[in-house]
């Protein structure tokens, strides 16, 4: 469900409110029927690796994003393991790397080593994913040793190419099942923009044009074994990885409040270098035990994180204006989870389980105007959480057509904040979670379902930060606590045909203690708890074939709807929930032309608003209609080689920010639009196996 509200980096964990189902892979039927290899049984449908042949994949994933009526769900990568689920299973399990996240695991296995992907409709047996109506199962072939690599060579306007390899390989270390992979390269962007300043009463006082240029450098490695012990299997996954991002700005800036232009106009120039590094291990044990499932994890995490920015404002080549920003971070997390489940037979399938974490950052900042020191609120601070989550769940299957799932959580957790600030909390909420899913015919499902959920802190918040670009200091505050969602909604989905689909969502939240930028103590500004709001929507998801008009071509557009409504104690009146879209259209086409070995497609990102309010300004960011295009063949025996054109209509975007005196409630100070564009950028990506 992409709603607004889930979203927003201030609500970024539905903790808790998937829970570990145990589920058995067995009793599935399949047989190849026709070319799309498609079979129902009961609420599953399985497609055997020759369905995806024509779209000529490279791995699992490539696979995933062709199922037919299913919307791949990556899941979240915040704090805690149970809460973080996608809606894709690997050999009926969720895979234990988190960092990685799941769209890496499932890259991670060549398109060879699939036998086929089940897809289970109506929560039954959705195991860990519950709480997701539609569950991919990917079934991998044993025994076999193949690899996959990609060569991409990335453009951005008036820049040079960049490569990028990626490779993977999955294959038997004498009892061990292994699987490797590495992405090292650049990634590259470049924009322009006009950025003018507006006074109270709309007279142009500043104006600037401004190039933005971007260059990211990363390597990633991963790696997995796994091996069975008679009943049990032992998994063990690690990554490494670093990632170094550069931006260099720059602006010519006119004063159109002085006659003479000449003596005043200044040149602004940012470099700005964003370092980090992070470690995971991760051990994962599953022992069978009768009729019941145990699944043991133990999971740490570490990561750095360096931000460097260094602005100089100059006047006839003198520089008379600095500012240097430096951040640096340390997090780390450690896991310990355990679950026990029943996997038989039996119309009820309970489970039981607990999970621990320790969560740590250690921030610190500082910020330096013109070789003087400035003071942030909260510049260094060490934030440490305990937490403890006890839960039951289960699934009951009543009959064919209708099931019934759900679950009650126990959270518990204490978190205590030092350095600048010192503050300690603990926090105790119960989340429950009610589902019903019910096969309206072979075709269709309805899902309803009832939750109530709590969001998860961002650290970040407790400490200060600064945007050096915009000139702005937020403050950390030590006395944030969790908000908390109830959420209603209504899932129908219908598969018309082997390729078309709709998928409709409505819902309906009630939130309370929710996060946004408030006056805090002394003034200044930060996260904090803002009180009540409710938010409701829908979204919609079509597929349609054009078989007839364009052979093997697939058109599919999604819409969402979302309106909110929160009482603002600042301006003392209702307004939406900050970073709301009310309304979002994006569309795709592709057509493979199997003959010729060719395909094309085109993709389309509709008009947005996304609106900000934060506490002395308003920042509204608006993008136009967005056009990219690829052409692939597999024409080359062995390879695929794909073209992709992004911002092919040269893409816009205007950022808005409205500026008050005190607050918003305060007099209108003018404003800043800064008119950015996007020119075609190229990616040239040619993928093998061996």
């Amino acid at each position: 469900m992409n709603k607004f509200l889930l979203s927003s980096p201030n609500k970024l964990l539905l903790s808790g409110c998937f829970f570990f189902i145990p589920m058995t892979m067995t009793g599935f039927s399949y047989a190849a029927t026709d070319n799309n290899a498609q079979v129902d049984s009961a609420n599953h449908s399985s497609y055997l690796a020759d369905f995806f042949s024509q779209y000529q994949p490279q791995n699992a994933f490539d696979m995933i994003e062709r199922l037919p009526g299913f919307s791949f769900d990556s899941g979240d990568n915040a704090r805690g393991f149970g809460g973080n689920a996608g809606n894709v299973l690997i050999d009926g399990a969720r895979p234990t790397a988190k960092s990685g996240g799941l769209v890496g695991a499932l890259k991670r296995i060549p398109a060879e080593q699939v036998e086929r992907i089940i897809i289970i409709r109506g929560g039954v047996s959705a195991g860990d994913a519950a709480g997701q109506s539609i569950v991919a199962n990917v079934i991998k072939r044993k025994n076999v040793t193949s690899g996959t690599y990609a060569l991409k060579f990335r453009r951005a306007p008036h820049g040079d190419l960049q490569p990028n390899i990626e490779a993977a390989i999955s294959t038997n270390l004498g009892q061990w099942d292994g699987a490797f992979d590495i992405d090292i390269g650049f990634r590259p962007s470049f924009r322009e923009a006009v950025v003018n300043r507006y006074d109270a009463h709309n007279r142009l006082v500043a104006s600037a044009n401004e190039e933005r240029k971007n260059l990211g450098r990363f390597s990633f490695a991963n790696g997995q074994l796994s091996r069975d012990f008679g009943d049990a299997k032992l998994t063990i996954n690690g990554r490494v990885g670093a990632n170094k991002w550069e931006n260099n700005q720059f602006r010519n800036n006119i004063d159109h409040l002085v006659i003479d232009k000449s003596a005043i106009d200044s040149h602004w120039e940012l470099t700005q270098e964003n370092r980090f590094e992070t470690a995971e291990l991760g051990v994962d044990w599953v022992q069978k035990i009768g009729d019941w499932k145990w699944h043991s994890l133990g999971l740490g995490q570490i990561k750095t994180n360096d931000n460097e920015s260094n602005a100089n404002t100059s006047r006839q080549e003198l520089i008379s204006d600095t500012i240097l920003y430096d951040k640096k971070q340390y997090k780390s997390e450690y896991i310990i989870r355990n679950t026990y489940g029943y996997i038989g037979n039996s119309q009820f399938k309970p489970e039981f389980g607990v999970e621990l974490a320790r969560n740590y950052l250690d921030s610190y900042q500082k910020k330096i105007v013109n070789a003087m020191a400035i003071k942030l609120p909260n510049a260094v601070v060490q934030v440490s959480e305990n937490r403890a989550e006890i839960f039951a769940s289960f699934v009951y299957s009543y009959d064919a057509k209708l099931s019934i799932d759900g679950g009650l959580t126990a959270e518990f957790s204490e978190i205590e904040v030092t350095g600048d600030a010192f503050k300690e909390q603990r926090f105790y909420f119960i989340k429950p979670r009610l589902g019903v899913n019910y096969k309206l015919s072979d075709d269709m499902h309805l899902v309803l379902q009832a939750q109530h959920v709590v969001g998860q802190l961002n650290f970040n918040d407790f400490a200060a930060s600064s945007s050096v670009e915009d000139n702005r200091d937020v403050s950390g505050n030590s006395n944030l606590k969790p908000d908390q969602n109830s959420e209603l909604s209504a899932e129908f989905d219908w598969n018309y045909s082997k390729k078309g689909s709709l998928k409709v969502i409505v819902y309906h939240d009630w939130s309370k203690d929710i996060l946004e930028e408030i006056e805090l103590e002394g003034g200044t500004y930060g996260q904090g708890n803002a009180g009540k709001a409710t938010s409701w929507g829908i979204d919609i998801e079509l597929a349609i074939p054009t078989d007839g008009f364009l052979d093997n071509g697939l058109f599919e557009i999604t819409y969402d709807y979302s309106d909110s409504r929160f009482d603002d104690n600042i301006i003392g009146t209702t307004r939406h929930i900050s970073d709301h879209v009310p309304h979002d259209v994006d569309a795709n086409f592709r057509q493979d032309l199997v003959e010729q070995k060719l395909a094309w497609g085109l993709r389309y990102n509709g008009r947005f608003i996304n609106t900000d309010y934060r506490g002395n300004e308003i920042s509204k960011f608006e993008a136009n209609h967005r056009l990219g295009a690829f052409i692939e063949t597999s024409y080359f025996t062995g390879y695929k080689v794909q073209l992709e054109v992004s911002n092919l209509n040269v893409s816009k975007f205007t950022r808005t920010r409205t500026f008050f005196e005190n607050n918003r409630s305060g007099t209108d100070d003018g404003y800043e639009m800064s008119s950015r564009r996007r020119e075609p950028e190229y990616k040239l990506s040619i993928w093998g196996t061996f």
